[in-house]
C-alpha cells in the first residue's frame, strides 16, 4: 500500500492533522469510488474539496502532500495515503465492517484491481475526448512547469516513476489537441475486453468478485458509470453486467456519489448526437456500430 514517507511529504501541516481527511474532487471517478466506500462502511470523515477544474491539484499546496498530484488523497492521524485502490484497501482495514474483501483473498483481490487501474488513462481518454472540452481539461506549459517545480517527486523514499508518465501524458495531448481517434478506438476496445470478461464472470455469480458484493464491484461500478457517459453501449454489448450496474444503481450510496445532473445530461446527450452524425462517436469509432 502506498502510504508516504514523511520526506516526501512537504506541507507538513497535514503531518499533524487528526482523523480521518479526504481530498476529494466531486467528478473524479477515483474520488467516486473512495466515497462509495466511506458511505458503505458509514465511516466519518472530513471532506477538503480540491478543484480540477482550476488545476488546483498542481498548485504547490497540494504537491507539497501528494507530489502526483492525483485525487484523491487520504490523510489518517497525519499518515498520508495516495492511489485510491490502496486507500480503499487500506480503510478495509481498519474498518472491517461491512467487510468488502472476503478472508484469505486479499492478494487476489490487489490482483484484480490491478486490472482495473490499469485502465485509468484509457478511462482518461475517453473522458477528456467525450466529457470535458479541451481549452478546460488540457494543461498549459505554465501548469506543466508547476507539477515539475513543486512536490518532492519522491513516493517511499523513492525517486517517484509516476510523474514523468503523467507528464508525458498531457505534453503528447497537448501536442496532438487532445485524444485522437486511434487513442479512442484503443481505449474502447481495452474496456470491451474486460467487460466482456465479466459478462462471463456474472453467468455463473451474482457480483463481479464472489456472490457477495466487494471492493471490485464499487470500482467497475464507477467505470460502467463514467463509460455510459461516453455512450459505451453497455446494455446491447454486454446485458447481464449492464443488469448488475442498475442494482447497485439503486443503492444510494452508491447513486449519491455518481448521479449527474440533468442539465449536464442533456449537454452530453446532445454532443453524443452531433458525434454520432459526424461519425466520430465511439460507437463508431471502436466498431461497435456494425
Amino acid at each position: 500500500m502506498v502510504r508516504l514517507a514523511d520526506t516526501d511529504v512537504l506541507t507538513r501541516e497535514v503531518l499533524s492533522w487528526k482523523g480521518l481527511h479526504l481530498l476529494h474532487y466531486t467528478t473524479s471517478s477515483c474520488s467516486q469510488k473512495t466515497r462509495i466506500v466511506l458511505n458503505m462502511k458509514g465511516i466519518r470523515w472530513e471532506s477538503h474539496l480540491v478543484d480540477i477544474s482550476k488545476k488546483q491539484n498542481n498548485d504547490e499546496w497540494f504537491l507539497g502532500i501528494n507530489p502526483r498530484g492525483l485525487l484523491p488523497t487520504l490523510i489518517h492521524d497525519g499518515a498520508v495515503h495516495i492511489e485510491s485502490d490502496d486507500i480503499i484497501m487500506y480503510l478495509d482495514q481498519i474498518y472491517p465492517q461491512p467487510k468488502l474483501v472476503p478472508e484469505g483473498r486479499e492478494d487476489e483481490m490487489i490482483n484484480m484491481l490491478e486490472h482495473e487501474d490499469n485502465l485509468h488513462l484509457d478511462l482518461r481518454n475517453l473522458t477528456m475526448r467525450y466529457l470535458i472540452p479541451v481549452d478546460v481539461v488540457g494543461k498549459s506549459q505554465e501548469v506543466l512547469e508547476k507539477y515539475r517545480k513543486y512536490g518532492s517527486g519522491t513516493v517511499q523514499g523513492d525517486s517517484d516513476t509516476r510523474r514523468p508518465i503523467e507528464l508525458d501524458y498531457w505534453e503528447r495531448f497537448n501536442a496532438e489537441g487532445g485524444i485522437s481517434d486511434r487513442a479512442v478506438k484503443s481505449s474502447a476496445l481495452r474496456f470491451h475486453e474486460e467487460f466482456n470478461f465479466f459478462e462471463k464472470t456474472l453467468l455463473k455469480q451474482k457480483f463481479l468478485f464472489d456472490d457477495v458484493i466487494s471492493l471490485l464491484d464499487v470500482a467497475w461500478f464507477v467505470y460502467v458509470t463514467r463509460m455510459k457517459l461516453v455512450s459505451y453501449p453497455i446494455k446491447k454489448l454486454h446485458p447481464r453486467l449492464d443488469a448488475w450496474y442498475e442494482g447497485l444503481k439503486k443503492r444510494p450510496e452508491f447513486f449519491a456519489e455518481t448521479v449527474v445532473p440533468e442539465h449536464l445530461q442533456k449537454q452530453l446527450l446532445s454532443r453524443h448526437e452531433t458525434d454520432l452524425t459526424n461519425g466520430k462517436s465511439l460507437i463508431h469509432l471502436a466498431g461497435f456500430h456494425t
